[in-house]
């Protein structure tokens, strides 16, 4: 059997966002050699091994993913039935001697996330290739488990050095013109952009925090809007599903000034309700997944100080 030639880069035009439904089908696909383990390696042109591309999914305990950089443990040394660091990492291994090597050689690595990886950044279901990014240090240290391991920090590659999905380039172009200005109460931006259609969508066009559907027109469609959290402009919050509310207007321009905002755990504040209301639960259904983070930010905009019970 001949040995595995690393692949660099996208493959066969499979462009970051597309999902699979298991790994099977990401190895089918060749963006990942293995149907298992976390990462591929073979060998490169000069015949040394090289990595080519890794799997987030919950594999080792010290993973980090905070998706624009990732620390990522190397292989080898675990109890595959109970998960732990049973021995230490070694360099020479396959997968980490690969890695490292490609890190020397400025080898970009693909990425691929699985279900059960850091929530906010994950599919709900199967995987997701979701692009280059590139190998910036490598070290070990003493993991969780109180055992050495291999440890690599990975960048994702920019934007203007790998191709966009066709999902993120019409975010792209609604950030950059596709705002239209709609008069209400008060005049504001309404961005109806691709995520926020699909936001929508799943919520059958019902507010997720007051829970009203205000039919439109004879078909019965209801109106709404798509809402960030942390607001596109002044907040430079990202045009992504888990920053992106399905609301009604009273409840979108209420949130926008700062009236409303979100706790951590997703409850809605009413911050001007007279007497003792208790906060609103939010709607949630399960392909969305709100991020904590623009909550966060969104209260830092708006000088909120939330003293949570």
């Amino acid at each position: 059997m001949s040995a595995y030639l690393a692949r660099f880069g996208h493959v066969d035009e499979i462009l970051p966002g597309t999902q699979f439904p298991s790994r099977k089908a990401v190895q089918e696909a060749r963006l990942h050699k293995e149907e298992q383990a976390g990462i591929s390696w073979g060998r490169d042109s000069a015949g040394l091994r090289a990595a080519d591309a890794i799997v987030l999914n919950k594999g080792y305990v010290d993973d980090q993913d905070h998706w624009d950089e990732i620390v990522y443990t190397g292989v080898g040394g675990r109890d595959p039935s109970t998960k732990k660091q049973v021995r230490d990492q070694s360099w020479e291994t396959g997968g980490n001697e690969g890695l490292r090597h490609s890190q020397r050689q400025g080898n970009p690595i693909r990425v691929i996330r699985g279900e059960e990886g850091e929530k906010h950044y994950s599919p709900a279901v199967g995987y997701r290739y979701d692009g280059l990014y590139e190998i910036v240090d490598s070290w070990d240290e003493n993991g969780i488990d109180g055992f050495r391991i291999c440890r690599f920090k990975l960048r994702r590659l920019l934007e203007e050095e790998q191709e966009l999905t066709p999902l993120e380039a019409q975010f792209k172009d609604a950030l950059e013109g596709a705002a239209r200005r709609e008069t209400a109460t008060v005049s504001r931006i309404i961005r109806d952009t691709t995520v926020g259609k699909r936001v929508k969508g799943w919520y059958a066009h019902t507010c997720q925090i007051c829970r009203t559907a205000l039919p439109v027109g004879p078909d019965g469609q209801s109106y709404a809007e798509g809402a960030h959290i942390q607001s596109l402009g002044a907040g430079k919050g990202p045009d992504v599903d888990g920053n992106v509310l399905c609301l009604c207007p009273n409840c979108h321009i209420r949130l926008d000034r700062g009236a409303l905002y979100l706790r951590d755990n997703l409850q809605v504040v009413d911050r001007f309700a007279e007497g003792s209301v208790a906060p609103v639960e939010l709607r949630m259904v399960k392909d969305h997944r709100v991020q904590a983070r623009f909550a966060r930010a969104h209260r830092r905009f708006w000088s909120i100080v939330d003293e949570q019970p």
